[in-house]
């Protein structure tokens, strides 16, 4: 494939208005061209492979916008919130493409585009001054145009690319980094196409870590736009520096790829046929020369890059763009263990003695989370679990309330992850009568810890006598009626948020963290009070008669608000029911839904819209409902059947009690995350007012204030205390943390080979079953990798789930017990589950073959990704 740097060079034909990618070098070639240009410029002048081209250069620009610069910088300064930009946007588009190109200007890029040959395809790109500097980089922010043809196409979408220097995100986006409508022109790179096999993006470091060893690759099949994107599906590839060496790959399911459609002459993204979609889109050979290049040129720039590439059909890389990366090199360090950092709310330090668990609100507090969710979370997880032990009787008035020292708490956050003190477990079983500190330790964490002190006694039995027989017998009534007057709540919240000025949007965020307090207590004590014992019960029921099992005997049961989303899609997959209708029942449900900054179905239908064509092919869920049910009315008939007469009409009403109340599991929960919800549409709410008051530069970025922020005194220095912590938060992502430890929190090497069987992970078997299948590590709900019957490995799980878990073979999840979410809906759906495997998503990967024993807790790799290929999953045993 013919390049610039190997090409006869044109003249310089128009100058000023167009210079040759080659001549695109040094600060001149900067202001009159754009970082794109110059950085392809130097590419060339090393001698390295870029398509032919031209730059249209910021000369052009003022020449064919003239005297309305000054109208436009006019109405940039008109913006600052959205709806301005928006406003402003329209305005100055309009204007700049009705314009009549100047002679000279049309001549020059007529002429520059001949010299590349009779109506070659070419891609049109912007090159801002600002862009692609070191100090930011504006990647997307302007328009890139693929496959224009002809002179006079190519004309027109530079003069589009022009006026994409003013879309709202772009105004946006330079007012957050400080740049103003004064210190931008446009340059406009015209470059041949290239009809690409794969292509994507090279970063000359990890962007995870940071690390400099290592150079990262993302390719998709087809045009790199879609990585860039983020539409299509892409493999991740890891490749040593030195010696260079491809140490880890990920291939994805490619099923999508952006690619030249020649009957409807444009890009679009077309389907790929499942082998091709399967298959690396790389080989070893071929990452290993994307990433000799890259290395290249960042010793060419002496920094870290960001690259653009593509392999051409024969199998020859080019270069598309290089620009110097802008994240790493902007982060502040973690502080080490032990220590923290006022600024930094996601981070705390540890008793030397005391045991940390996240296995229960890593449930429903996921991942790393955002300062504002933690500090929501913080509060209301502390006031729950205090106020559910005050109202069972087990703690006493001096406990129940927040304590103002940090070292008292119950609840912290350590590397941006929600944990609880082990301790407070140890403390409901030894003073709780029937169980002791050990049991209710192990129920969480399977092996207790052997150092931690217990401290059994009487001394609160008479209190949880008098207090547990009325959460038990009452609290039922309490869950629903928080659950209606939660429900219209939020109903009408949600709908109104938009309208709210500062003050009334912030009113209605206090009121979501005091419902969402309230709740959270409320589904803590239902759980501890009224579903536990239940559960408890029939367990030791099983246990002395030797028939059934406590979770087989826990499934089937009506009234799951967490699988009812299950149904519901099926239904709308078959034409019954709408996606808007689900939204309106549903919509506080989404991925990570326990964070407030991600997007949930009310505001991203498509996750579900997504789904339909694979709950199409599926069997009604209601068959299934049936025959667990059937199995589960068989099972207590036998248990019945296996006591003596006179305590049969005993047991009888123990089962009834549980078909009744072990549902009500997600009542409150359902309450809660409402709660969130609303906190979540208020938050985003003010930040909008927040941006058009000129404190923040984005509404994302409320979330990374504190509550106290945000319903107090904002922090003078909010745009840079945001830009800290949002990289700080990157930091923790980049990180990995043990399930449980004592003390300070340490990260863990993922590296480290795991000291029992390799080929065995071990967790809790919650569903019983034996299935043989292909592994699908997810980090999110939103993914829309999953094939149907594959095996779902997890992190954790929370409703949001339920929607995919339906089409999968089996589930494997990192935390959790046995009233877990995932436990629950794996029994509805009747799927085999292990839970609290610690490290099943470090030790699994995608495409690995295993076979999940759900009743003994057991996942077995029969074979690893890079072994023979996949096979349907399909049940071993039951």
């Amino acid at each position: 494939m013919p390049t610039g740097h190997e090409a006869e060079k044109t003249a310089a034909v128009g100058l000023p208005h167009v210079l040759e990618l080659e001549a695109c070098v040094g600060d001149e070639a900067l202001a009159r061209t754009g970082g794109k240009a110059v950085g392809l410029g130097r590419l060339l002048d090393a001698g390295l492979p870029v398509p032919r081209g031209f730059a249209v250069t910021t000369d052009a620009y003022r020449a064919a916008l003239g005297d309305a610069l000054g109208a436009i910088d006019e109405l940039v300064g008109a913006g600052g919130t959205p709806a301005a930009n928006e406003a402003a946007s329209v305005k100055i588009r309009a204007r700049i493409e009705a314009l009549e190109l100047p002679a000279a200007v049309a001549d020059a890029i007529d002429d520059a585009y001949s010299a590349l040959g009779d109506d070659v395809p070419v891609a049109v790109r912007s090159s801002a001054t600002a862009e692609d500097t070191g100090e930011a980089s504006f990647a997307g922010q302007q328009d890139t145009y693929l496959w224009v043809r002809g002179a006079h196409e190519v004309r027109r979408h530079v003069v589009r690319c022009w006026s994409s220097l003013f879309t709202p995100h772009a105004i946006g986006y330079r007012e957050r980094v400080t740049y103003s409508a004064d210190d931008l022109a446009m340059g406009v790179v015209v470059q041949e196409m290239v009809d690409a096999e794969a292509a994507g993006v090279a970063l000359t470091l990890d962007p995870a870590t940071g690390a400099r060893d290592v150079v990262y690759l993302e390719a998709a099949l087809g045009l790199g736009e879609g990585v860039v994107r983020g539409d299509v599906p892409g493999d991740r590839i890891w490749v040593a520096k030195d010696p260079p060496a491809v140490t880890r790959t990920e291939v994805a399911t490619k099923d999508r790829a952006h690619r030249f459609d020649a009957d409807a002459e444009e890009v679009r993204v077309t389907d790929v046929d499942a082998d091709a979609a399967a298959a690396p889109a790389l080989s070893d050979a071929e990452a290993l020369a994307v990433a000799a290049l890259a290395s290249r040129i960042e010793t060419i720039f002496e920094r870290p890059m960001d690259i653009e590439w593509a392999l051409a059909a024969d199998r020859e890389v080019a270069l598309l763009q290089a620009r110097p990366e802008t994240v790493w090199s902007h982060r502040d360090a973690p502080a080490p263990p032990g220590q923290a950092d006022d600024w930094d709310p996601l981070h705390h330090t540890s008793p030397p003695t005391a045991h940390w668990t996240t296995t229960n609100l890593g449930e429903t507090a996921p991942g790393v989370l955002s300062p504002l969710a933690w500090t929501l979370w913080r509060t209301a997880g502390e006031s729950a679990i205090r106020r559910a032990g005050h109202n069972l009787g087990v703690l006493d008035d001096s406990e129940v309330a927040v304590p103002t020292r940090d070292e008292d708490r119950l609840v912290k956050a350590f590397y941006g992850r929600a944990a609880m003190q082990v301790e407070f477990l140890a403390t409901l079983g030894d003073r709780m009568p029937g169980t002791t500190g050990q049991e209710a330790v192990r129920s969480i964490l399977g092996d207790p810890p052997e150092d931690i002190a217990y401290a059994p006694t009487r001394c609160r039995w008479p209190a949880v006598a008098r207090k547990l027989p009325v959460v038990f017998t009452r609290g039922p009534g309490w869950l629903h009626a928080e659950a209606e007057r939660t429900e219209r709540w939020w109903q009408a919240s949600v709908a109104r948020v938009d309208g709210l000025d500062r003050d009334q949007a912030t009113r209605l965020f206090a009121e979501a963290e005091e419902n969402f307090s309230r709740t959270l207590a409320l589904q803590t004590t239902g759980l501890l009070g009224v579903v536990q014992p239940l559960y408890d019960a029939l367990g030791r029921l099983c246990a002395k008669t030797g028939v059934g099992d406590v979770n087989s005997l826990s499934a089937g049961y009506s009234g799951f608000k967490e699988v009812a989303v299950v149904g519901e899609l099926w239904r709308a997959a078959h034409g019954q029911t709408t996606i808007e209708a689900i939204v309106a029942e549903h919509g506080f449900h989404g991925p990570l839904e326990g964070e407030l900054s991600t997007r949930v179905w009310r505001e991203d239908p498509s996750i579900l819209e997504g789904l339909l064509h694979q709950y199409a092919s599926r069997e009604d869920p209601r068959v299934r409902d049936t025959a667990l049910r059937a199995r589960r009315e068989q099972l207590e008939g036998e248990l019945v059947a296996s006591v003596a007469p006179p305590l049969r009409p005993a047991v009888r009403r123990l089962l009834a009690m549980c078909a009744r109340r072990i549902p009500l599991r997600g009542v409150a929960k359902r309450s809660f995350l409402q709660s969130i919800d609303v906190a979540r549409a208020a938050a985003r709410q003010i930040g909008d007012c927040l941006v058009a008051e000129g404190v923040l530069a984005d509404r994302e970025d409320v979330f990374y204030l504190t509550t106290t922020e945000l319903t107090g005194t904002l922090p003078a220095n909010a745009r840079e205390l945001v830009a800290r912590r949002r990289a700080r938060r990157e930091m923790y992502r980049a990180l990995e943390i043990p399930a449980s430890w004592t003390g300070d929190c340490v990260p863990v090497d993922p590296g480290v080979a795991h000291a029992g069987d390799p080929d065995i992970v071990t967790g809790i078997g919650v569903s019983a079953g034996v299935v043989e299948g292909v592994v699908r590590v997810l980090q999110s709900s939103s993914s829309r990798d999953l094939q149907p019957d594959e095996i779902l490995v997890a992190g954790s799980t929370d409703p949001s789930w339920s929607s995919i878990m339906f089409i999968s073979a089996a589930l494997v999840v990192d935390i959790g017990g046995a009233l877990s979410h995932a436990s629950m809906v794996a029994r509805e759906l009747g799927i085999p589950c292990v839970v609290n495997t610690a490290n099943g998503t470090r030790r699994l990967k995608t495409g690995d073959r295993v076979r999940v024993d759900g009743g003994r807790g057991l996942v077995e790799i029969l074979g690893r990704a890079s072994e023979p290929p996949d096979q349907p999953a399909r049940a071993a045993s039951k």
